[in-house]
């Protein structure tokens, strides 16, 4: 199976210290899938055209694709944003590509490569949030207050019971929300594109099995072929659809962080310019 995935092994001491034996591995791979996306950003600044073509209609594409979602996420952040989103976009766009080359891999098929970009995710969203609300962000960790003011007294005690059960859950309910958050991320990119990767090793394997069989099992072996073009195609569209994800739950929680308060104190002004 290890061979069908990665059937080209080139042995060196580079990257030894890393933990791989072959010059083909994530880190690799995802040197190179930087390499494409820094070459395509040069091409498209070489020589812009007024009316956008090829590197650079792809490029300006994305660019405007990201914004006009950074915008409706982050707000007034989002200018600030939007090299951390379009980085993510693009690097685990290009990354999924990879697994597509016979003889590549998927850096974004290793847990430890989907982690290091959930965490930071989940860092720039607290860091940013505090940054920007001081200690009025950890106030969404907290319950609502709940009206101990009422004429029945045993009704008032109730409330006060109720609200320090939740003074205790609450927070405790929250941390582990957040603490999911960056779990999610790189349990949801890597589930994806590893079954990817071993779907196409095992069509590779069918084929080389039924292709050293029989003369009229040689015909079979077309099938798994064929299917493998086909899986290659829907790659394309689901490397697409997961950085979009990724990116798409990165702009939601960050967003949350920095931008719920001031998105509460306009819409409570537009209530007070109603009521007026």
């Amino acid at each position: 199976m290890h061979e069908a995935e990665s059937p080209i092994f080139i042995p060196t001491h580079l990257f030894a210290a890393l933990g791989f034996d072959n010059f083909i591995n994530p880190y690799s791979v995802s040197l190179l899938a930087f390499a494409i996306i820094f070459v395509l950003m040069v091409m498209a600044r070489s020589n812009p055209q007024l009316v956008p073509t090829g590197p650079q209609n792809f490029i300006e594409m994305i660019i405007e694709f990201i914004q006009d979602m950074a915008d409706s996420f982050v707000g007034k952040y989002a200018p600030f944003f939007f090299p951390l989103f379009y980085t993510l976009f693009m690097f685990i766009f290009f990354a999924d590509l990879m697994g597509l080359v016979p003889g590549l891999v998927s850096p974004t098929s290793r847990v430890d490569v989907n982690l290091g970009m959930a965490l930071i995710v989940f860092l720039s969203t607290h860091y940013w949030g505090i940054k920007e609300k001081g200690l009025k962000y950890f106030e969404h960790f907290l319950p609502p207050k709940l009206p101990t003011n009422s004429p029945n007294v045993i009704l008032n005690i109730l409330m006060f019971v109720i609200q320090a059960v939740l003074m205790v859950l609450m927070p405790i309910i929250h941390v582990i929300g957040e603490l999911v958050k960056p779990v999610s991320l790189t349990l949801r990119l890597f589930g994806n594109m590893m079954a990817k990767e071993k779907l196409l090793a095992v069509l590779v394997l069918l084929i080389t099995i039924f292709w050293n069989m029989s003369p009229a099992m040689k015909t079979v072996a077309a099938f798994p072929f064929v299917l493998r073009v086909a899986i290659v195609i829907l790659g394309v569209f689901v490397s697409f659809i997961q950085a979009f994800v990724f990116m798409l739950l990165a702009m939601a929680y960050i967003g949350g962080a920095v931008q719920s308060h001031d998105s509460h104190e306009e819409h409570g002004e537009d209530h007070g310019h109603a009521a007026a």
